[in-house]
């Protein structure tokens, strides 16, 4: 095959490269059927370029007529593609029904079998030669009616599509109106060379007038469709206020207006899930910087979003974008904050061609409920305590009522009987030691009931803060502040506890007092650690008689006593000490068939000293240490 240079090589050459590079970019790009077909638009033009090249490039009329032969078929080829793209680009998807499609495509493999067969029928070119007088070798011929039947359907179509791209351009807006500017400029251009290539008005022979002009649409388009920077500078929105009143401009211009000054965030989404418009106040809210033309999931990164719904599997690309009302915590530029996602449809007939996605703020909305959740806590927190208060109120009128009568009662008889004898003149009033001694009983009962009333009140208090405390050091303190006689204390723990260290010595003290009073004046009390089951705690046990069973439930009761002197709130102390902890007790018997009570649900402090999540409970966290809390009198 015999070749030539001519002046046109090298130009066409750079037109086959930038449409194979456009192809490329589309390639690399895509995210659904749009880019697919603006590939198609490439490779045709690529495809044009290079058989005008080759038909312009051979010498001999054979292969000048094949290359002719296989480019014709170029022309409607480069009309379906781009009719395609179109369609999609558009959001007109759902008129490509598959009959359509197979007619579109059917044009160009029509027209291609037609070519290549054109030696047996002539329907394409007439009186096909090598003009051989020139500086280079040129095809010449004539048009048969094919060309003229190709060229009405090809112009019909593309009439069509530069309809649907104007339409387009005339009812969008930013980015998006100048993307749709640019194609739609390109496309006609690329359309009006044609026709001068058809009335033979060209300068340059054959069709090359498309590749020429391509060399700075190409260029356009790979800007146009790539870089948003490039389309912002498109004076399209200057263009159209020059004739506005042709486009009825005012009412877009009042649209974009109430979109660009509204709080919502608007961002609409083609029928491929890929952002086609898009509000400031959105980009704000997001931190978007350029998302139009985008994939909804390549700009909305699910990792931003901290807690959601049903938008969740939309936004991992897990499901397509549908209609839904959702709330989502997200990450943004501002901090954290919470959006009401609506998502609509926008529907012809029963197929959805885009989605409009609403975006409404309601943080401080969130915040406001979550503030006044809170203040119904506390408010019932502090009902809780007042309820608690009122119980300690009724025990506490309880015990003057009650405990209280029978020393009062002693005391007063007592009085009553030196008040008869004064009365009777007795000027001396012997006082033996029998009666001093009931009264001195009598007054000291006094004293321990109101002791342990004040100690049942304030141990029933709930703990809010605690510290880190030594178990062993504050057994053995509350050891020496109680009359033990005889008795041994053994420690076997070398636990940290969370714990207000006031209230556990009291526990301490109260079950020492409570060993001792009811066991031998020798009995041994040991306190250790607690771990069983996954539960760490402590307990005390004795060597004493025990409790029996049918009293083990009873003895944590307040008022019970089976001591004549006895309070009956020593070990009631103890339960509501530790019930203020979050704490459970147990009572039990220990090796030696004495008593043991045990402490379950014992927090371990943290790194700050704090209370450990092991505490959490029906009771609520734990204490703040108050003042040295005075011993209880014993059970």
């Amino acid at each position: 095959m015999e070749v030539q240079v001519t002046p046109y090589t090298l130009p066409l050459g750079f037109a086959v490269l930038i449409a194979t590079v456009g192809a490329v970019i589309a390639w690399r790009q895509r995210k659904g059927r749009t880019e697919i077909w603006a590939m198609g638009v490439q490779i045709s033009l690529a495809l044009w370029s290079l058989f005008t090249l080759l038909t312009v490039s051979t010498v001999s009329l054979f292969w000048k007529r094949l290359w002719f032969a296989l480019f014709l078929p170029t022309i409607p080829l480069l009309v379906v593609t781009t009719c395609l793209f179109t369609v999609h680009f558009v959001g007109r998807r759902d008129w490509l029904t598959r009959p359509r499609v197979i007619a579109l495509l059917a044009f160009p493999l029509l027209t291609l079998a037609l070519t290549l067969t054109d030696g047996i029928h002539g329907l394409f070119l007439v009186d096909v030669g090598v003009d051989r007088s020139g500086s280079f070798a040129l095809l010449t011929y004539e048009y048969g009616i094919g060309v003229y039947a190709m060229a009405a359907v090809a112009y019909s179509i593309a009439i069509g599509y530069n309809a649907l791209l104007a339409r387009r351009m005339l009812r969008s807006r930013n980015v998006y109106r100048q993307i749709s500017a640019v194609i739609s400029v390109s496309t006609l251009v690329i359309g009006l060379v044609t026709v001068l290539s058809f009335v033979e008005l060209s300068p340059f022979p054959h069709f090359m007038l498309v590749p020429f002009v391509y060399l700075v649409v190409g260029v356009l388009l790979l800007l146009g469709t790539g870089s948003v920077t490039f389309v912002r500078m498109v004076p399209i929105d200057r263009v159209l206020a020059m004739v506005g009143s042709r486009f009825d401009s005012t009412v877009p211009l009042a649209r974009d207006f109430v979109l660009e000054a509204v709080d919502n965030g608007i961002i609409v989404v083609d029928d491929e899930d890929r952002i086609v418009d898009v509000n400031s106040t959105a980009k704000r809210m997001l931190g978007l910087d350029q998302p139009v033309g985008q994939h909804l999931t390549a700009v909305v990164r699910p990792e931003w979003v901290l807690e959601c719904g049903e938008v969740g599997p939309v936004l991992d690309g897990d499901e397509p974008v549908h209609e839904l009302d959702d709330e989502a915590w997200v990450e943004t530029p501002d901090g954290e904050r919470c959006y009401q996602v609506t998502i609509s449809a926008l529907s012809e007939g029963e197929q959805a061609r885009a989605h409009v996605i609403l975006l409404h703020d309601i943080t401080d909305r969130k915040r406001r409920a979550e503030q006044l959740q809170d203040q119904k806590e506390t408010l019932r927190s502090r009902k809780q305590q007042l309820e608690h208060q009122n119980e300690r109120l009724d025990q506490f009128a309880g015990i003057v009522s009650h405990d209280l009568r029978n020393p009062l009662n002693v005391t007063s008889g007592y009085l009553e009987l030196f008040d008869a004898r004064i009365e009777g003149d007795d000027d001396t009033v012997e006082v033996d030691a029998e009666t001093v001694h009931e009264l001195e009983r009598a007054t000291d009962r006094m004293a321990a009931i109101i002791d342990d009333a004040l100690t049942l009140a304030r141990e029933g208090k709930a703990v809010t803060e605690t510290e880190a405390v030594d178990l062993a050091e504050t057994a053995e303190t509350a050891w020496e502040t109680v009359d033990t006689a005889e008795a041994t204390l053994t420690v076997d723990a070398d636990a940290v506890i969370a714990a207000d260290r006031g209230r556990l010595r009291t526990i301490f003290e109260n079950l020492f007092r409570n060993a001792v009073e009811h066991g031998r004046e020798d009995v041994t009390v040991t306190v250790g650690d607690l771990d069983r089951n996954g539960e760490t705690g402590f307990f005390v046990a004795d060597d004493g008689p025990g409790i029996p069973d049918g009293r083990k439930d009873e003895v944590l009761e307040h008022g019970f006593t089976t001591s004549d002197g006895g309070t009956g709130f020593g070990l009631a102390i103890v339960d509501d000490a530790a019930s203020a902890h979050g704490w459970d007790v147990t009572v039990t018997d220990s090796e030696a068939d004495g008593a043991r009570f045990e402490f379950t649900g014992v927090g371990r402090p943290n790194d700050d000293g704090r209370i450990s999540d092991a505490l959490d409970g029906e009771h609520g966290p734990s204490l703040r240490p108050e003042s040295d809390t005075q011993p209880a009198s014993e059970d």
